[in-house]
């Protein structure tokens, strides 16, 4: 119980203004030959702290905010974290791009995957259009971005670091929805829901990712079966929470299209 109220304290950190948005695929190859693919990346519980440069004079600051950001879970979490940079139109080179992240003191090639970006199969429009230098934040099965902004609003440490931890957190509420005793049907949905499976359920909570409840369905006593609307609810990703005549409570993720 304490673990999913701190889960969904954690996921209020989201601001308005680093709103949801969901990520778009790609597969690309790195400066050390390795092919990846985001989805591919994300889904094994990896969260990627990505950033488009130039490169120029004026992209050293927030990359070097991203590394540092990355860095600062190299201990706690080793691995879960990775930072990826990138040309923003794949016309820089590998050595080029290693060699300005090293005179511009942004950080450890070693620490970092670097993509020339050749193609622009990684292509920045993708991700709400072009300004240089360019961060995103990503995490998560359902490929969330939970920050994403552009030029010198990138020169931000403790945004980055609080977005990579909102996806950790986000993170931690999806493995406890994969052992939730109820099913939620259909989902992705687009308005009605039924929540299946119930077990003395006296409650179904609806939280938004910001922590807020938006729907609350009281359950008559010994139904296993509840049907609602989630109209009037934006788009995107929810907690459908069920509470027990004990208190004890279970969640799902729910994805509203």
């Amino acid at each position: 119980m304490k673990k999913l109220i701190l889960s969904i304290s954690l996921l209020a950190a989201v601001t308005a203004a680093n709103a949801q948005t969901y990520a778009t695929n790609w597969t690309a190859t790195d400066c050390n030959s390795v092919s990846h693919t985001l989805f591919n990346t994300l889904d094994s519980g990896k969260i990627i702290v990505f950033i488009w440069v130039m490169p120029c004079a004026s992209c050293k600051n927030g990359a070097k905010a991203a590394y540092d950001a990355v860095q600062s879970f190299a201990t706690s979490h080793p691995g879960k974290v990775r930072m990826y940079l990138a040309d923003d139109l794949g016309d820089a080179s590998c050595s080029g791009l290693s060699s300005w992240v090293s005179s511009n003191s942004v950080g450890s090639t070693a620490n970092m995957t670097i993509f020339s970006n050749a193609g622009n199969v990684i292509d920045e429009n993708d991700f709400g259009g072009t300004g240089m230098p360019h961060v995103i934040v990503m995490g998560g099965t359902d490929h969330n971005i939970y920050y994403n902004k552009k030029g010198s609003l990138t020169n931000d440490l403790t945004g980055i670091t609080a977005a990579v931890n909102t996806a950790m957190s986000a993170l931690s509420v999806g493995e406890a929805a994969n052992n939730a005793k109820f099913s939620v049907l259909p989902n992705p949905a687009n308005d009605v829901i039924t929540v299946e499976g119930l077990n003395n359920v006296t409650k179904i909570d609806v939280v938004s990712v910001s922590g807020k409840t938006v729907r609350i369905e009281k359950v008559a006593a010994g139904k296993t079966s509840v049907q609602f609307s989630l109209s009037g609810l934006a788009s995107g990703m929810y907690l459908v929470k069920a509470t027990d005549i004990n208190g004890n409570t279970s969640i799902q993720k729910l994805v509203k299209q």
